[in-house]
């Protein structure tokens, strides 16, 4: 049985290791409870096989390297129903539609013009959405590549005031 202790990491903890770079994010596969999908600065995306038991000494050997980004890679999502499909945002402006089984991009969307800032699946993979610096909402068809609905978003701030409540 696993325990779960809450502090301080053991600074000789057993880690994943293997990208060149700092790792920007890491998601669990929602079909595979022992693998996870990483991006990094180092322009790669990695698939890693975590064993049933826990790390008992650091991963080095990754499963799958997804090469595709010219810049690095911010954020990763697995598809919700499509079990060996992978999205991939990175600082080159572009998103990736993985196939991890083969390691093959299948579709590369460039319909970014500045940094992407997050990515989303709709829960049945028919699309997915992002937002951008250029304060945008996208809304993209992952088969076709395309923007099929685009929206700005507005941040609005709460103000408070100071009210005296008379005694």
């Amino acid at each position: 049985m696993l325990f779960l202790q809450t502090g301080r990491v053991d600074p000789n903890a057993s880690r994943v290791c293997g990208h060149k770079g700092p790792v920007l994010d890491v998601k669990w596969n929602p079909f595979n409870d022992h693998v996870i999908a990483s991006c990094s600065h180092d322009t790669t995306v990695k698939l890693w096989q975590i064993p049933e038991r826990g790390l008992h000494g650091n991963l080095t050997e990754w499963l799958v390297d997804l090469h595709g980004h010219q810049r690095k890679v911010g954020y990763v999502e697995w598809h919700p129903t499509a079990e060996n499909i992978l999205l991939s945002a990175g600082y080159d402006f572009n998103v990736i539609v993985w196939n991890t089984e083969t390691a093959e991009p299948v579709n590369v969307i460039e319909v970014h013009k500045d940094t992407i800032f997050s990515i989303a699946w709709n829960r049945d993979g028919s699309l997915f959405a992002t937002t951008s610096k250029d304060k945008k909402i996208r809304v993209i068809d992952p088969r076709q590549g395309q923007v099929v609905a685009v929206s700005a978003y507005v941040i609005y701030a709460r103000v408070i005031r100071k009210v005296r409540i008379p005694t």
